[in-house]
């Protein structure tokens, strides 16, 4: 297959810029597990002989510059609708009753857009800067969906010749265990290969390093810190069982799934109590690496398991020793070797392994506010649209530029990674709802708003804003002290009307449970909603009598 650079299907000002013919390489199509005839995701920029500037500008310049074009035209098309006829005095006094309850020990900021009109319904400091935490995956997750297209999809390479299994990683986030495994039986179904005795895992789509900045590398390895890496899997992240075995002075132990990149160090005895720590690290250097497992404490005669999901050092390895652990356990024969190395450029494939569309993983980033998945999302934009390993240097640029192409001034952005787990990040409130009115007004009530979390679903809007009748769209973000909640409010007939972003920051001394700070949050909201229902019902009648539709009280 011919190496070439790409980016997903988007734009029509950018497919009309540029040409050319998908590749026809058989794809495994994770969504219906059925093989699925080629799928021309991606735009090849060789097609044509580009003109002296073209050549200069890099690509990512280019998609850049027809989408900040895309952009000018949609803010210029059409009137500007009238705004909604709320009870605008009645809505600021109320809304400022419930943000006094916190004001005194956090900064908070709210900006509320109609997004009919596009006039500011209300604002409370809407252009401070504020740490969003993870309302940060908001920003990622637009610009992954505007730079690589909603039906992007990332693939894995599979390929055997000789005994040896060629493995290429591009990003899935999505890749797991059971995938991993159907992936394999039907390549070792269809080549002829008698035994497979090495597995050589390319990962070179992203560069080495693995920890976005502003995570932590010490601790007992949390999950929510999981490293990053062309060829992943389960979220880079290990699950860890801890039993009690009748006569034994150790208690089992268990990691899943099971890889030789994982070395279990169980020390821990049985005693009067459970208590157990679980740790990851990684230890050794090159191909020998590994993930050590790392089990200490007590646990109780007879007590219940203990299961703790642990991150992953090395995720290349892990998912290549996974690869091994499978191989075995299928033949009853000894794991193969695994090694790094490349995929070579004169092989074809056997089977591309084919993720669901970006669409689908944009809901899954942002329902479950999945940190992994954000950094996957701002490497691969980083990869695909500099033609470098993807790192979060080009990501970086990459999520810059887009910020710039809608219009936003640079400095109105700060952030470290593509997740929003930092201290350092900051954004404003109204220009989140900036974001999210642009991904309305380009995608309707696909993209972006399609994506967010559903209140009272699954996800982490599952246990709040029951009462809204899943009128609510929104993303979550939490850290100590921060907290944040951005997103849409639905009409009667299921269209956005209305989006909102409140976030809160408290002061350094200041003691806010998160608890408090989400009541504030969902009661906003819901008094939002409330208002909204107000208007289409006043709206409604005064249709039906044949009156023109007039405020109640103030329009904005």
């Amino acid at each position: 297959m011919a190496k070439v650079a790409a980016v997903g299907l988007g734009l029509a000002a950018w497919l009309s810029a540029c040409g050319g013919t998908p590749p026809s390489v058989e794809a495994w199509d994770a969504t219906t597990g059925e093989s699925a005839p080629p799928r021309y995701r991606y735009l090849h920029l060789a097609a044509a002989e580009p003109d002296a500037e073209r050549q200069e500008a890099s690509l990512l310049e280019r998609r850049l510059a027809a989408f900040a074009q895309e952009v000018e035209r949609r803010k210029r098309k059409g009137r500007v609708p009238p705004p909604l006829y709320l009870d605008q005095s009645k809505l600021e006094a109320e809304l400022e009753k419930i943000i006094v309850e916190i004001e005194e020990d956090a900064d908070v900021a709210v900006h509320v857009r109609d997004l009919i009109g596009g006039h500011v319904v209300y604002d409370h400091w809407g252009d401070a800067m504020l740490n969003p935490a993870s309302n940060h995956k908001i920003v990622t997750s637009a610009a992954a969906i505007d730079l690589l297209g909603p039906d992007y999809t990332f693939e894995t390479w599979f390929a055997v010749r000789e005994g040896t299994l060629y493995v290429r990683g591009e990003g899935d986030p999505t890749l797991d265990e059971e995938a991993l495994g159907v992936a394999i039986r039907r390549v070792r179904s269809e080549t002829e290969e008698a035994a497979i005795e090495r597995i050589v895992i390319d990962d070179t789509a992203f560069s080495p390093e693995r920890l976005a900045p502003g995570f932590d590398a010490g601790g007992e390895g949390a999950s929510y810190q999981a490293p990053s890496g062309a060829l992943s899997l389960n979220f880079n992240t290990v699950e860890v069982l801890a039993y009690a075995v009748k006569g034994a002075r150790r208690p089992g132990v268990v990691a899943s799934p099971s890889s030789t990149h994982l070395e279990i160090d169980n020390q821990a005895r049985v005693g009067s109590k459970t208590r157990l720590t679980i740790r990851t690290s990684l230890d050794g250097e090159g191909d020998e690496a590994r993930t050590r497992v790392e089990v200490r404490g007590t646990m109780a005669t007879g007590g219940r398991a203990v299961v703790e999901r642990r991150r992953i050092g090395d995720p290349g390895l892990y998912t290549g020793g996974a690869l091994a652990a499978l191989l075995a356990a299928e033949t009853g024969g000894a794991p193969p070797s695994v090694s790094r190395g490349r995929f070579p450029s004169e092989l074809e494939p056997d089977l591309v392994w084919t993720s669901v569309p970006l669409q689908e993983v944009a809901d899954r980033v942002l329902a479950f506010s999945n940190n992994f998945i954000a950094e996957q999302l701002l490497r691969t934009m980083g990869w695909r649209l500099s033609g470098e390993p993807g790192d979060w240097a080009n990501g970086r640029a990459a999520l810059e530029g887009y910020w710039t192409a809608i219009g936003n001034d640079p400095a109105s952005l700060v952030f470290e990674n593509g997740s929003g787990l930092s201290r350092g990040g900051r954004i404003s409130p109204s220009s989140l709802v900036d974001l999210i009115a642009l991904a309305q007004r380009r995608h309707r009530d696909a993209g972006l708003v399609a994506a967010l979390p559903v209140a009272g679903q699954e996800g982490t809007l599952q246990a709040r804003l029951r009462g809204s009748g899943k009128r609510v769209r929104a993303k979550t973000g939490t850290m100590d002290g921060v907290s944040g909640l951005s997103g849409v409010i639905l009409g009667e007939d299921g269209s956005a009307q209305i989006a909102f972003s409140i976030l809160v920051n408290a002061h350094r001394d200041a003691n806010i449970p998160a608890a408090k700070r989400r009541r504030v949050e969902d009661a906003i909201v819901m008094t939002l909603l409330q208002h909204l229902d107000d208007w289409e019902l006043r709206w409604a009648i005064e249709v039906l009598d044949g009156t023109t539709v007039t405020p109640s009280s103030e329009t904005p």
